[in-house]
């Protein structure tokens, strides 16, 4: 029997592999069947070393991948997944827009493709505000579908001072994170680095003219139940990235009630704006590791009191992204659509 939704998955990224997850799980329990077919991009992958070409490869493989899907309706996970299908668009779910996250030359024939892409979907589910915002003016109805965000207990106090996900070292900033680090922190503090070990860490940094600073320990990388213990424990979650599609590592920090030093990295970065809300002194002036280390000093001299309140704060402002509240707004918003698209 055909699924009612059938979910075009990249997967290409550990969040973008959650989120998909945590679609399919949503429409689950809302009573739909939801299969999440995963998109198979095979020796091509290979070509993957330049934004344009990384996208035509993905989207060729997702275009060869819906040919063998049978579905009420067809939702196609990130707008690259989307850009080359010959047939109609049910609806698309994203993080970004190409036109923030693909700029100058290398982006070109995204940002234009997928501006038909926007307009002829039946649904656009972005995954945030910011993300929603991006959407031009004339395109299809748009439905904000967040990504769960579930509460994350403090499993006890804090025992380290500052803890990042550097996963791709050029994004996520190493170079700017370790030198704002050796400005900032006081002797004898700790830097949990995750993402990458400690050899492809110094890798990054030695291209970059950056020494490795004292008190970091490389994680390497965890499974996220694990993780998100580290970062309960942490007296502060460092995001140094150059570039920010939706910021969901931001988010389940601030969700573990650890305070976010962060650079308004550019992108659709959801919890950027909720930073600024909750203590602006932590939010750099620009990405700059000179930037970064001042709102990283403003980090690392809270006190217990200051981590309650911004805790408890920051709880408040993330009711939105509960489980519970999502999963209405796909009963209430999305299945509706879905099904008359069926």
């Amino acid at each position: 029997m055909a699924a009612d939704i059938a979910l075009v998955s990249l997967g290409t990224t550990p969040g973008l592999r959650r989120a998909d997850e945590a679609f399919a799980a949503l429409a689950r329990e809302a009573g739909a069947r939801c299969e999440l077919v995963r998109v198979e991009i095979g020796v091509a992958g290979r070509l993957r070393r330049h934004p344009a070409v990384t996208d035509l490869v993905e989207a060729l493989a997702a275009r060869r991948t819906v040919r063998g899907i049978s579905a009420g309706a067809v939702v196609y996970s990130t707008i690259t997944a989307a850009l080359l299908q010959p047939g109609r668009l049910d609806a698309v779910r994203f993080d970004s827009t190409a036109a923030l996250n693909r700029p100058g030359l290398a982006g070109r024939w995204q940002r234009e493709r997928e501006r038909s892409v926007l307009r002829d979907a039946g649904l656009l589910l972005p995954w945030g505000d910011v993300a929603a915002a991006a959407i031009p003016p004339g395109s299809a109805p748009a439905v904000v579908l967040r990504v769960p965000v579930e509460p994350v207990p403090r499993l006890s106090e804090p025992d380290v001072d500052a803890i990042a996900y550097a996963g791709w070292p050029r994004k996520r900033g190493l170079d700017l994170l370790c030198a704002a680090w050796a400005s900032a922190a006081p002797a004898g503090a700790r830097l949990q680095i995750g993402g990458l070990d400690r050899e492809k860490g110094l890798d990054w940094l030695e291209r970059c003219g950056v020494p490795e600073p004292p008190g970091v320990q490389w994680l390497g990388s965890l499974p996220r139940e694990l993780w998100l213990q580290r970062v309960a424990r942490a007296r502060t979650f460092v995001n140094a990235s150059r570039q920010e599609d939706h910021g969901l590592a931001q988010l389940e920090a601030l969700s573990a009630g650890t305070p976010l030093v962060t650079v308004p990295s550019p992108g659709a970065y959801e919890a950027l704006p909720i930073a600024r809300t909750l203590d602006p002194a932590l939010v750099a002036d620009d990405v700059t590791a000179d930037s970064l280390a001042r709102a990283l000093a403003a980090g690392l001299e809270l006190g217990d009191s200051d981590r309650t309140s911004y805790a408890e704060r920051a709880a408040r402002v993330l009711e939105p992204f509960r489980p519970e509240v999502v999963r209405e707004v796909m009963v209430r918003e999305v299945l509706p659509t879905l099904e008359e698209r069926g």
